[in-house]
């Protein structure tokens, strides 16, 4: 596992995500860096990735492809921040989301 600080950490809910992520930056302030560096402090949330396939409407994928290429982040960052503000969203109405068993015969 790698250490990396999360790029588009700082948003509040995904409407002002959305709204701060595809507002262009005016001409005379500086583009974004493509990667933030990492806080090198215990505070720093270690990640596991795993690969995770959807599929989604043509229409939709352009538009995020368009946002992350527009905003100089990648689609996975756009994506998980979309996805993790939804969560967030979610489990403020319906409380906390539990990890579901690793091994499928856990479930059975």
């Amino acid at each position: 596992m790698s250490e990396q600080a999360f790029p588009l950490d700082g948003f509040e809910d995904l409407e002002s995500g959305v709204k701060s992520i595809t507002q262009k930056a005016k001409p005379t302030e500086q583009p974004k860096p493509q990667m933030q560096q990492a806080p090198k402090d215990a505070s720093v949330i270690k990640k596991a990735w795993q690969h995770f396939t959807v599929i989604l409407a043509v229409e939709i994928v352009d538009k995020v492809k368009t946002i992350a290429h527009n905003e100089g982040f990648s689609i996975r960052e756009v994506v998980e921040k979309f996805l993790s503000d939804g969560i967030v969203r979610y489990e403020r109405k319906h409380g906390a989301v539990e990890r579901q068993p690793k091994n499928i015969n856990d479930i059975l």
